[in-house]
């Protein structure tokens, strides 16, 4: 777990550090939301699948090992940048680390634990992105104010790392201990289980047998996905400019609520799903994603709304129980549908295709209406709001259409 926190906090520092790079580069919205998306995103693709394979039939626990080395120097190397040129180098270094991170960690979880426990350990394991991006919040604003207080530090001709710089590099000293932590664990031994479906014919006779589950059920996550990481890259700017918050401060209590807030919406849908399963609704996972889709929804159209100071993190807590809720269940659906053999495949394609359009376009679609649309400054929740009124019921929608397939494929019986 805590090398996925260390994943999540790798990738999520740049939100909080948005203005202050913003500010010293010059740069615009969409620029940033490059940084935020594409630059990332499309690298963590190229590299996603053919690590997902390499899961399903290496020593998973050196891969993530290798993984998490790339990404550190990939971050510490975001921090050293001194330019928009550098920091677009950078950013796909730490998109090619993290790509292995989610397949292993989704395939070893599968090994470590019996199928009747892996709604909990999924869950948990689903935390540490709650707990990462808290952290990025948490941390990067302390290590703002800790920068302003120790000064900058200089290394040979590199620029002053101080700032955001100095935030960058901080976060990146923890894989360190990841890397080490990888190699020191146990490797578990595969598990052979049956399934409705047959793994053993490969994964594009699976793909073809469910693929009216997998089109819809994935088209719905994926929009859901555009909703959570529009929210979660643009809050701070969110409260930055429509409330005129210092980062640091907006560090510390946004953070404090995906901490606190974000791993109680994973274990509340992991354990929700897992007292539905009990009492015998064997597609408990695909009817709570579709609730969750219209309250994820609801909460950020509520930013639109012209809230104080003082009572703005009311919806924003109701946003960050909701978003943090629905991708670990969207797991535990795919560990429930999908054979062992395949498992690291059917989560590399899941995170791949997931964070491609919600990493890539939320950010960027969210640039566009600040920039194009609700031009002013303090109008970004107007930008977040439409873009929940728009998307979440159309993903409601599709979780519809694949609660269908899915009980097809977990529950064959019942048909």
């Amino acid at each position: 777990m805590f090398i996925s926190v260390v994943a999540i906090l790798d990738r999520q520092i740049l939100n909080l550090l948005v203005d202050p790079i913003r500010a010293e580069l010059a740069l615009t919205d969409i620029q940033i939301g490059v940084l935020q998306g594409p630059a990332f995103m499309v690298f963590y693709t190229l590299f996603g699948f053919p690590l997902g394979w390499m899961v399903d039939r290496m020593h998973r626990l050196r891969l993530l090992a290798a993984g998490i080395a790339l990404w550190t120097a990939g971050t510490i190397a975001c921090g050293l940048a001194d330019s928009y040129e550098a920091l677009i180098v950078a950013r796909p270094i730490v998109g090619m680390g993290e790509a292995v991170a989610s397949p292993a960690s989704i395939s070893l979880i599968a090994d470590y634990f019996r199928p009747e426990r892996r709604a909990v350990a999924t869950s948990v394991y689903g935390t540490a992105a709650m707990f990462g991006t808290g952290l990025a919040l948490v941390g990067g604003g302390l290590l703002l104010s800790l920068s302003e207080i120790i000064g900058p530090l200089q290394i040979a001709s590199l620029p002053p790392i101080e700032g955001w710089r100095f935030a960058f590099v901080a976060c990146g000293l923890p894989g360190i201990l990841g890397v080490l932590l990888a190699l020191s664990a146990r490797e578990p031994p595969r598990r052979l289980e049956t399934y409705a479906l047959d793994g053993k014919a490969g994964l594009a006779n699976f793909l073809f047998s469910a693929r009216k589950w997998i089109l819809s059920h994935f088209s719905a996550v994926c929009l859901v996905a555009i909703m959570s990481f529009a929210f979660m890259n643009w809050l701070p700017s969110y409260l930055i400019r429509g409330y005129g918050w210092q980062p640091a401060n907006v560090g510390l209590l946004t953070g404090i609520q995906f901490l606190l807030l974000g791993p109680l919406g994973i274990l509340a849908g992991g354990f929700i799903v897992r007292r539905m399963q009990q009492k015998g609704v064997s597609d408990a996972a695909a009817r709570v994603l579709r609730l969750g889709a219209i309250l994820i929804a609801l909460s950020l159209a509520s930013m639109a709304a012209p809230w104080s100071s003082d009572t703005v993190l009311l919806p924003l807590s109701l946003a960050v129980l909701f978003v943090s809720m629905l991708p670990t269940i969207s797991l535990l659906a795919i560990q429930q549908a999908t054979p062992g053999e395949l498992r690291g495949r059917m989560a590399a394609i899941y995170f791949i295709t997931t964070n491609l359009v919600g990493y890539s376009l939320g950010p960027i679609i969210t640039a566009a209406l600040n920039e194009r649309l609700f031009t002013q400054s303090s109008q970004l929740g107007y930008s977040l709001g439409l873009v929940g009124i728009v998307l979440g019921p159309l993903a409601a929608l599709l979780f519809s259409v694949s609660l269908i397939h899915f009980r097809k494929i977990v529950a064959p019986d019942r048909d």
